[in-house]
């Protein structure tokens, strides 16, 4: 197998890794891996490799079956090697796996991570676990409830319901169209108009706090110029890590300019 392909054939192109679900595109057969070929899809549209507007990306499954076996040495550098498809379980249980501290970025191996986060952030550790604290009483800023008895309305006066993504839809124009949505706020899920998005923002009481809820549901935060909602996926990890962003986050980055008057600290619609 080695004499028959090198690993600059496989890498993708985009994010220069080696693509654990291959695509190749319709124009010039370059490789991507699927996250980068949604992400140009909705994002720049053109081949990153012949620059071809409008490309189309497909699944190439023998690609992925050859990848699949290709040997890879583990990035922790222990000496590991095994195939694509088996390094991932090995980076669960790599002794010198390296782990980044979410408050304030250390990394370390396990016991010194452990070490890290029970000394330095000993305070949050307890919190976090600690079933017996009572939550403050007096919160800083108003806290909304939904009556289930009244109707809810948004900005524009539009009646919404909570679609299956606990996200409110009012059925109107959404007022753009990705890959994620048709268009239409609702009425179920998908994406949904700048002033219903206004109202998963205050009644989970993220108003002021750099969130959005993208399609899903999930709260995702803005950072560095994306937004990230930290849900684990089995092939890729957590959305936000290590260069990953889910298909959800990276639809709610694109549609960023029609919700980013809802980020703004003088927002006077809420």
């Amino acid at each position: 197998m080695k004499g028959q392909i090198e690993e600059e054939d496989i890498m993708c192109i985009v994010c220069q890794d080696v693509p654990s679900n291959a695509h190749t595109s319709q124009c010039c057969g370059c490789v991507l891996c699927e996250e980068c070929s949604v992400l140009t899809i909705s994002g720049s549209k053109t081949c990153p490799h012949c620059r071809n507007q409008n490309p189309k990306f497909e699944k190439n499954m023998y690609l992925i079956k050859l990848i699949n076996k290709f040997p890879v040495i583990c990035k922790y550098e222990c000496g590991h090697v095994s195939q694509v498809s088996d390094i991932k379980n090995h980076y669960k249980s790599c002794p010198k796996k390296i782990y980044t501290c979410s408050n304030c970025e250390y990394q370390g191996k396990k016991q010194d991570f452990f070490n890290h986060i029970t000394s330095t952030h000993k305070d949050e550790v307890i919190h976090y676990f600690d079933k017996s604290q009572e939550q403050s009483s007096t919160p800083s800023k108003t806290v909304y409830t939904i009556d289930p008895l009244q109707e809810v309305k948004n900005s524009r006066g539009n009646v919404c319901q909570i679609g299956k993504t606990s996200k409110f839809f009012c059925g109107k124009n959404v007022g753009h169209k990705c890959n994620t949505c048709d268009g239409q706020c609702g009425p179920n899920d998908g994406c949904n108009c700048p002033p219903c998005m206004e109202l998963d923002l205050k009644y989970r009481n993220l108003i002021g706090k750099q969130a959005l809820i993208n399609a899903e549901g999930k709260v995702a935060f803005l950072a560095n110029g994306s937004f990230y909602c930290g849900t684990f996926n089995q092939d890729y990890g957590k959305c936000g890590k290590i260069g990953y962003k889910c298909r959800y986050c990276t639809s709610l980055t694109s549609d960023f300019p029609y919700y980013k008057h809802l980020l703004q600290s003088d927002n006077k619609n809420v």
